[in-house]
């Protein structure tokens, strides 16, 4: 099962291993890099580009599109994939789709290069990311990973953690990383004690090899105040100027797919296998239940899921600062706007939380 891909794909290269030349280089082609192979396609107006394939993990806009609240709103949308080569930043800055999925650090980034783009409504409100080791491995917290290994997911991902071992006063060169593959295999194998999973997707793999939760210990991001939290809807500034009719709709037609996902997830895993059959529908609904995990914490617990909590742009730029992806703080009230999630109906907004 696929996971969505990090924020860039060089794996062998960690930005400490750059000179400041090619550091500049690489946070342009983050931006910049696929637009050659942008140019054959045909662009629509109406169209969202997913971060992955089809799947639970972007239920809410499916379950839009299926039931026709895109239509009814007067809008004629397409969801397409992404994949290793198609980065939905760069797919919208370059006006190949109107409307993206992505995380709050990828939005930061593209603004700090230049490019305009500007979260409308923000689902998740925790970290996609969570980090495990089994019980019995002795680590019962963070300050307890002094001279274990942990298998992190290199090319943007692994900033996150290495934010959370500077928070809590661990050096990174008192903890072995070592970067992991897009399967458990190895941890299973127990060649590294601690991973890197998504709740929606490894951690479920883990549970299919015979874990429970209370078999595992979490390090959780949020606790030590580096989460890098998980996806909403972005768009130009461009779009939010010429369209703001157009990209109202497209917000509540989402928090309403999101809502109908979230109150059903068997149901929707059932659709979710119709747009993509090599998907399992018990799976489905378990990533579904992870996703609404992740969007069930901040604003949603008030009733005002979609919104956007500034203190999370603010953890994003800090990290992206102390890793160097970024050269200099940017003017974060621009990277966001609640002003649609404000005016969709409060309806569409009320998520039953456990």
């Amino acid at each position: 099962m696929p996971r969505c891909p990090p924020i860039h794909e060089d794996r062998g290269t960690t930005p400490a291993d750059l000179t400041q030349q090619e550091r500049t280089m690489m946070k342009k082609t983050l931006i910049y890099g696929l637009a050659l192979a942008a140019a054959p396609l045909v662009v629509q107006a109406d169209s969202m580009r997913l971060e992955w394939v089809m799947q639970g993990q972007f239920a809410g806009p499916i379950m839009a599109l299926e039931n026709g609240w895109y239509d009814e709103a007067g809008i004629e949308m397409e969801l397409r994939p992404a994949g290793p080569d198609i980065k939905p930043a760069v797919m919208v800055a370059t006006e190949v789709d109107t409307y993206g999925i992505g995380h709050p650090n990828q939005i930061i980034s593209a603004r700090a290069n230049g490019v305009p783009l500007v979260m409308v409504s923000q689902w998740g409100q925790k970290a996609a990311s969570t980090y495990i080791a089994r019980k019995d491995a002795g680590i019962e917290q963070l300050e307890d990973i002094a001279g274990r290994s942990v298998g992190l997911w290199f090319g943007g991902d692994e900033h996150e953690f290495l934010a959370m071992l500077n928070n809590a006063g661990i050096a990174q060169s008192d903890v072995d990383v070592v970067s992991q593959g897009y399967d458990i295999i190895s941890w299973l194998n127990g060649d590294y004690e601690v991973m890197q999973v998504t709740r929606y997707n490894e951690l479920q793999l883990v549970y299919d090899n015979g874990f429970a939760p209370e078999d595992l210990v979490f390090f959780e991001p949020g606790d030590y105040d580096a989460a890098l939290i998980s996806g909403g809807l972005f768009t130009t500034e461009e779009q939010i100027a010429e369209h703001p009719e157009a990209v109202q709709h497209a917000v509540n037609a989402s928090l309403r797919g999101w809502q109908a996902a979230f109150a059903d997830p068997a149901a929707a895993a059932e659709i979710m296998v119709k747009y993509n059959s090599e998907l399992d529908v018990e799976f489905q609904t378990r990533q579904i239940e992870a996703m609404k995990d992740i969007a069930c914490a901040g604003p949603t617990l008030d009733g005002k899921f979609g919104s956007t909590d500034p203190a999370d742009y603010e953890t994003a730029q800090t990290i992206l600062l102390g890793a160097k992806l970024i050269d200099s703080e940017i003017d974060l009230s621009q990277a966001f706007t609640n002003q649609f999630v404000d005016a969709a109906p409060a309806e569409f907004r009320e998520i039953a939380c456990n």
